[in-house]
């Protein structure tokens, strides 16, 4: 029997024979809102591109996918297609349970993001000191650590790398290394073949574990046009969900600021999904109620399919039929 123990903002997590089932949908989240849409191929997405880099490029790294030796996860996926019919096998991932505490272990080659108001103010990404006067999207001398506690519900808490250490001591620091030599082993392996991984995001602690260096877990660009948004000081053309960011800033809430905030004045209408609270049951149910335009859904997918095949050299049906399926 297979029993839903988690179901997050985009994968589903299942108890099956002591193993778990990791099941990517084509849920659609931003600003920790999930959207009332889906996303054609999001979830074989996810899944093919987070086997490509544990069984590829990272596959000297632990990680918590079923073995490919004895027991290939090819040979488990056939059988959960055959014990449970509803689930689609490439969306599916077969994995050991995993310790993963709850923290976000973010790291970047490139100062931009969330971090980047706080660097301008600072100086400091994470709390370490970086060169001033770093254009957004610069590329650093080496990736950095800026790590950030999950919330259950709102918005996840950016924290200095020296939270972290000292809350998970020394096998804090040891997971921190891990995925430190993994993000440079993966950004060397994307950027031969075009692609830049501006930042992204790992789970786990004494293993790699969720999905892993993906459209929905890191920001990737080509390395032309982060050429070209340096010099026109812009920013750069990313392959992920950022058509549909984009639309959801632009949305228009019944909502009103109640006081000043970031300049706005009071009463003054909130426009944009990332100025609405998470937390709040009326803009939740303002956002669910939101119809994505089909071009936004239709572009998202096209990137996703893009960033796989740019990363992999393959299209992703080639690569389910060769490995998942």
């Amino acid at each position: 029997m297979k029993f839903l123990i988690h179901q997050g903002k985009v994968r589903d997590s299942y108890i099956i024979s002591k193993l778990l089932l990791l099941v990517a949908s084509d849920r659609i989240s931003i600003f920790d809102f999930v959207l009332a849409a889906i996303v054609p191929k999001k979830g074989e997405v996810l899944t093919a591109l987070t086997h490509f880099w544990l069984t590829s490029v990272l596959k000297n790294f632990p990680n918590h996918l079923v073995s490919l030796g004895d027991d290939p996860h090819k040979n488990y996926v056939l059988k959960l297609r055959e014990a449970y019919p509803d689930i689609d096998p490439r969306r599916c991932l077969v994995a050991r349970q995993a310790e993963i505490p709850e923290w976000e272990m973010i790291y970047r080659a490139h100062i931009g993001g969330s971090i980047y108001n706080k660097y301008l103010e600072t100086g400091k990404a994470g709390g370490q000191s970086l060169p001033l006067g770093l254009p957004k999207w610069s590329r650093l001398t080496r990736p950095i650590f800026t790590p950030s506690t999950k919330a259950k519900e709102g918005h996840d808490i950016n924290k200095d790398a020296e939270d972290y250490f000292a809350a998970m001591g020394e096998r804090g620091k040891r997971a921190n290394e891990m995925f430190l030599s993994a993000y440079t082993l993966a950004y060397a392996h994307a950027k031969a073949r075009g692609i830049l991984i501006l930042d992204t995001k790992f789970e786990g602690l004494d293993v790699i574990a969720d999905e892993v260096i993906t459209p929905d877990s890191s920001r990737f660009t080509t390395v032309e046009d982060w050429k070209k948004a340096m010099a026109e000081g812009r920013d750069p053309v990313f392959f992920d969900k950022q058509p549909v960011r984009d639309w959801g800033a632009t949305v228009v809430t019944p909502f009103f600021y109640k006081k000043d905030k970031k300049g706005h004045k009071k009463g003054e209408r909130v426009i944009g999904l990332n100025n609405l609270d998470p937390k709040d049951e009326e803009h939740i149910a303002f956002v669910h109620g939101l119809e994505v335009p089909e071009d936004i859904i239709l572009l998202t997918t096209e990137r996703y399919l893009m960033i796989f095949k740019m990363l992999t050299g393959m299209s992703l049906e080639d690569y389910q039929e060769r490995y998942l399926l």
